[in-house]
């Protein structure tokens, strides 16, 4: 008994030595955020805004992604502010490469050509490079 104990300890204190090495691995490159600006063919449609943001869970399997957000419009009296679109991913990258190869990764080419554009009218996509 002592002797699996042993090794529990010793593999637990393997993977927390690991960890900090995953934080390390992208220390030095900038952030990239991926927003994407959606307006559907059916203006406002709940069923296929729901179906675009449930799709884009699956963003989240690609390498490099760090985080997915998704959201509807929200509307607006400002003048400054385009509230005509009708759904948003936002899409962080470890760095621009992850982005480069996110592009044509097999999960966002399927849900480009089965989802997006069968019921986008029109996309807009903004990259930024964050400042951390």
């Amino acid at each position: 008994m002592k002797s699996i104990s042993k090794y529990i300890s010793i593999f637990l204190t393997l993977i927390l030595v690991s960890l900090p090495l995953k934080a390390e691995e992208f220390k030095n490159d900038e952030p990239v955020y991926h927003i994407v600006l959606i307006w559907l063919k059916t203006y406002r449609n709940e069923m296929r805004i729901n179906k675009i943001i449930n799709a884009s869970k699956e963003l989240k399997n690609i390498p490099g992604v760090l985080e997915v957000t998704t959201g509807k419009v929200l509307r607006s009296s400002r003048v400054i502010v385009d509230d005509t679109f009708d759904v948003s991913v936002i899409i962080k990258f470890a760095s621009k490469d992850y982005l480069n190869d996110y592009l044509v990764h097999p999960i966002h080419v399927k849900l480009a050509n089965e989802v997006l554009k069968p019921l986008a009218n029109k996309i807009t996509v903004y990259d930024t490079v964050i400042q951390e």
